[in-house]
């Protein structure tokens, strides 16, 4: 007969609680619960071995916020997993791994650092064993570093160090390949999709699971509190249209509906604006009339979508907090006000700009079905393009699509691998 091993007993998982809704009851600060732990099969027997503060957060016992996430108080799921025994890195000699992270458009208007969405427009980080190396492909590849300096870099370390940060990720022993499709500093957020792909990649190589609600809610804390704000990493991380806010303790994002078959039109103009400055050029303080002329579009749209009453979007893409500021150089609304004159459902500033972007389509036409909604979208396109000339602003039109999908992880093997010409790990 076999006889069964000796089970072990259940590790406590601390949870902590909310304030009570509705009248004042006593309760406790924690609650306890036990539960199995679960089954990870591995090729060869290896000790278990704990994280040292592991930075899995999910909220604060008491004290001020200062807005960022804390470490100091955090939860264990079922589902966490560390790497165990000697393999201090999840990627073997022969192996490669690849984050995809999408570009994303914020504030669509009146939605400043709160409204954003993901684009079909990807960047790629790979990662490979080899001697230390930064390859950029693609956008940037004459100006961005190629050393340490690089942010993506800096991203990586953070991210591996919010899981271990006792120990010193190896990135002597990792080759980074960058393939870049965003353009940089236009509003599509290409420094979010960079610090997002960075910290994504040291999460993974802590042995972190990036398609767990656990990983990426520990993601969008780390780079909502490098950014600042979360209008652009929330929707690189979970994709689709995101609407965030800081509760004083944790960022949180909640997921609005986007129909089948939007396209959004983008003009990309060929000069850069750093977001930096175009931040800076804001007014510290609005007027009250102009705070309620945004709270009130920033509610239209929402509902825009909720009700999937595109008509009302042509208003309620309007802004008067950031896009006057920052459109005020170049033609911006003179692109808005053609984009809208040919049909589009609204159009506002990508992010800082000085990208604009038009949406259309999904509403009565399937992108996949026929040509309408194409043929619409290049009608905006045209017109957007015929007015930046007009204005002496030279710069492309691209026809994109809203995408459901964030941050992902691919790991695979290489061809050397696949050939039985390497093996093992270099730990």
């Amino acid at each position: 007969l076999r006889i069964p091993p000796k089970r072990q007993p259940a590790e406590p998982i601390c949870l902590a609680t909310a304030p009570p809704i509705g009248p004042r009851r006593t309760m406790p600060a924690t609650l306890t619960m036990f539960a199995v732990a679960p089954r990870v099969a591995f090729a060869r027997p290896r000790t278990c071995r704990r994280p040292a503060k592991a930075a899995r957060l999910v909220a604060v016992a008491s004290g001020e916020s200062s807005g960022k996430a804390t470490k100091d108080f955090k939860a264990t799921w079922s589902t966490d997993r560390s790497l165990r025994g000697d393999q201090k890195v999840d990627l073997n000699r022969g192996e490669k791994m690849t984050i995809t992270v999408p570009a994303t458009s914020a504030n669509m208007g009146p939605g400043f650092d709160s409204f954003g969405f993901a684009v079909d427009l990807e960047n790629e980080l790979v990662l490979e064993r080899g001697a230390f190396k930064v390859d950029i492909i693609g956008e940037g590849e004459t100006s961005l570093p190629r050393d340490e300096s690089n942010a993506i870099i800096k991203a990586v370390k953070d991210g591996y160090a919010a899981i271990y940060p006792d120990e010193h990720l190896p990135i002597d022993d990792i080759k980074f390949t960058s393939v870049n499709r965003i353009p940089p500093a236009r509003g599509l957020g290409s420094s979010s999709a960079a610090l997002v792909g960075g910290l994504a990649a040291g999460l993974a190589l802590a042995g972190q699971d990036l398609a767990k609600p656990q990983t990426k809610q520990l993601l969008l804390q780390l780079a909502a509190d490098a950014e600042g704000h979360p209008d652009n990493v929330a929707p690189a991380i979970y994709g689709g249209f995101q609407v965030s806010i800081n509760t004083g303790k944790q960022w949180v994002t909640q997921a609005i509906g986007l129909p089948k078959g939007m396209q959004a039109v983008l003009f990309i103009p060929e000069f850069e604006s750093l977001t930096s400055e175009t931040r800076a050029a804001l007014p510290k303080e609005i007027p009250t009339a102009a705070a309620v002329f945004n709270i009130s579009r920033a509610a239209m749209l929402i509902n825009s979508f909720a009700t999937d009453n595109f008509e009302a979007l042509r208003y309620a893409c309007q802004d008067v907090i950031h896009q006057p500021y920052r459109g005020a150089a170049f033609p911006m609304q003179k692109m808005i006000d053609a984009a809208l004159g040919m049909g589009a459902h609204g159009a506002f500033l990508s992010g800082a700009g000085p990208t604009v972007l038009a949406l259309t389509g999904g509403h009565g036409s399937d992108v996949d079905a026929d040509t309408m909604a194409t043929f619409l979208a290049v009608e905006v396109a045209d017109a957007m393009l015929a007015a930046a000339k007009e204005d002496g602003c030279e710069g492309r039109a691209v026809i994109s699509a809203p995408s459901p999908t964030g941050v992902r992880c691919k790991k695979e093997e290489t061809l050397l691998r696949r050939m039985g010409k390497t093996s093992g790990s270099v730990f």
